[in-house]
């Protein structure tokens, strides 16, 4: 399985869409998918009696389950497509109002999308559907009155101001575009990130930085990403650097897997993705990338942020799930990993979007 290499422009991640926003997206059509640089086909289940049965056992408040049955067996008889019976059972008892019910779907769902080449270009055509966002605000993770009580993770974050400006909203936005005939998807991203603290550079030219809660914007396109199963699920993990640019590297990646959080416990980060003489292998510096605290010692902060998404979507027609969230940490000591732990900070959103033709 390829690793989808994504074209980076400027910076920012793939996409995702909070619930009240998406009031404002047009029509529903086809359905959709994040874009998974390491997407793993975990669940190949072929269209049988039994795979339709379990399917129409599950129910939901809001996306109905005799629709989403009909729209899974529709869509995979018409593009030649498998069902996966485990993902379409967990998407029947979801909730589309609620955030909670969205995120505990969503963080049960496995990914099973491959990437195609790196160098691969897609085009846009009448059987392309897009999925658009206007501007939206993520919610800050927390235990503090007014925070977020829904999660992908199920760790508690700091609920300190020192990574993401207070009273001031960390913006997403993003276009993704689906074909369900080409079985091919790829997204355009687009950020608005207002940090607490001074920062290397962010779109601009290295060694320039950035003022404190001044807004940094940033963009991305991705690459392309293919599929053969209904529903669609894709998750990647994103790091954004404010020297490099967007990259998918975070550090912490584990061949396939991704993960939501770069939290492992309530005291350690994630293992990481290297081994041998990497700058990631050295717990220390793995800390000091995502730290934004200026007199951190030893190694420098480098105020990068932590980024997850997860999208699915269940037909052509369907209702598509996002998740989106942004991570980041504030410690004077980049060598107390359980300390730094400690100090994340976690900003996210999740919702449901439907999609409309596209027009050239």
């Amino acid at each position: 399985m390829k690793k989808i290499l994504f074209i980076i422009k400027t910076t920012f991640i793939i996409l995702f869409f909070n619930s009240y926003v998406f009031a404002g997206v047009s029509t529903p059509t086809p359905t959709n998918a994040l874009n998974k640089i390491a997407g793993s086909m975990s669940h190949s289940v072929t269209n049988n009696a039994q795979t339709i049965a379990n399917i129409s056992s599950a129910t939901s408040t809001l996306l109905n389950s005799s629709e989403l049955t009909a729209g899974i067996q529709d869509a995979a008889a018409k593009f030649g497509l498998s069902i996966d019976a485990e993902a379409a059972t967990i998407l029947a008892g979801v909730d589309t109002s609620s955030s909670e019910s969205i995120s505990k779907a969503m963080a049960q769902l496995e990914s099973n999308i491959e990437g195609k080449d790196w160098d691969y270009v897609p085009t846009l055509d009448q059987d392309t559907i897009l999925y658009e966002t206007d501007w939206f605000a993520l919610q800050k993770v927390g235990t503090q009155a007014g925070a977020n009580p829904s999660t992908m993770t199920s760790f508690d974050y700091a609920t300190t101001h020192d990574v993401f400006t207070e009273g001031v909203d960390q913006m997403v936005k993003g276009k993704v575009y689906v074909n369900f005939k080409k079985r091919e998807m790829w997204a355009d991203m687009a950020i608005k990130l207002t940090l607490a603290q001074e920062t290397i550079s962010i779109n601009s030219t290295p060694g320039t930085g950035a003022a404190a809660n001044v807004q940094q914007q940033a963009s991305l396109e991705t690459g392309t990403a293919t599929f053969t199963e209904l529903p669609i699920v894709a998750d990647q993990a994103f790091r954004l650097s404010h020297s490099w640019g967007m990259t998918t590297g975070t550090g912490y990646d584990q061949g396939d897997n991704e993960f939501n959080t770069m939290k492992a416990s309530a005291t350690a980060l994630q293992a990481t993705c290297c081994s041998g003489d990497s700058f990631w292998d050295d717990t220390a510096s793995r800390v000091s990338e995502y730290n934004h605290d200026n007199n951190s010692g030893g190694q420098d902060a480098w105020k990068s942020v932590y980024m997850y998404g997860k999208f699915t979507t269940a037909s052509e027609g369907g209702t598509a799930l996002g998740q989106i969230a942004i991570e980041g940490g504030h410690h004077d000591d980049n060598s107390d990993e359980a300390g730094f732990v400690a100090s994340i900070e976690r900003q996210e959103a999740s919702g449901a979007i439907t999609g409309k033709a596209y027009e050239n």
